[in-house]
């Protein structure tokens, strides 16, 4: 019988670099050695992130998706939403400074493409949005994109770098946890889209997540294998694992 192997191998990296790119969005740029060696081939991939405690517990882990990544540099931006401190990963976000070590473990996981598929619908909140871009980001000129993005205000909007043809459908929270509103679903329920040759992707909140989901699979008998969904978070959780 064999076993897996729970070993994990942590890759130490310095935080170089940290700007708010929104109010809300912190982009946190490391830098390490192990980084040069490291293999990130598809979009949406993700880092467990071990961020230090100010006690003798162990160091808290959390996943976040790759924003953007440079091997020959040996660097990485990772993107937190900031929304209070009330656990250890926001702790520290909200207080990093350039010269502090974390450790990395990944990447796992990614979104293939399928080279087919000359249209693409993303849909997130706040939290999918460094995901979605890093789709974005990799889709050629000839494809066309429609994204559908939940986040606090106008202020949270971002522009986002793409080759595709891209059109994006911002919606606005206000003071709810954006992709908690229901407003994405009934985006999505009046959006008129041809589901031919088309890729899908959906993130955020879990329950979100479960209901365009829903949506699209048994309203608009979708295939279940044109859609990836990830439910990053859900309302009420801690550390929340789909």
């Amino acid at each position: 019988m064999k076993f897996k192997s729970t070993t994990r191998i942590l890759i130490p990296v310095e935080v170089i670099q940290i700007r708010d790119v929104t109010p809300a969005m912190r982009r946190i740029t490391v830098a390490g050695d192990g980084l040069h060696t490291l293999v990130v081939d598809k979009p949406t991939q993700w880092m467990k992130v071990f961020f230090p405690t100010n006690n003798a517990m162990p160091p808290t882990g959390r996943a976040y998706t790759i924003r953007r990544f440079n091997a020959a540099d040996g660097r990485m931006d990772l993107d937190f939403v900031l929304h209070g401190d009330n656990g250890p990963a926001s702790y520290w976000v909200a207080r990093a400074k350039p010269g502090e070590i974390l450790s990395l473990a990944g990447p796992r996981s990614g979104y293939d493409i399928n080279p087919s598929a000359h249209r693409h619908i993303l849909i997130g909140d706040a939290t999918a949005l460094p995901a979605m871009a890093s789709i974005v980001a990799v889709l050629p000129p000839n494809v066309q994109v429609e994204m559908f993005v939940e986040v606090s205000d106008k202020w949270e909007e971002q522009v986002l770098d793409s080759a595709a043809q891209l059109k994006t459908h911002w919606l606005h929270a206000g003071k709810q946890p954006p992709g908690t509103t229901g407003q994405l679903e009934q985006a999505i329920k009046r959006a008129s889209f041809d589901a031919s040759d088309c890729q899908y992707w959906v993130g955020g909140e879990s329950s979100m997540v479960r209901a365009v989901l829903s949506h699209l699979v048994v309203e608009r008998l979708i295939p279940r294998a044109m859609i990836h969904s990830a439910g990053y978070w859900k309302l009420g959780a801690t550390d929340h694992r789909e």
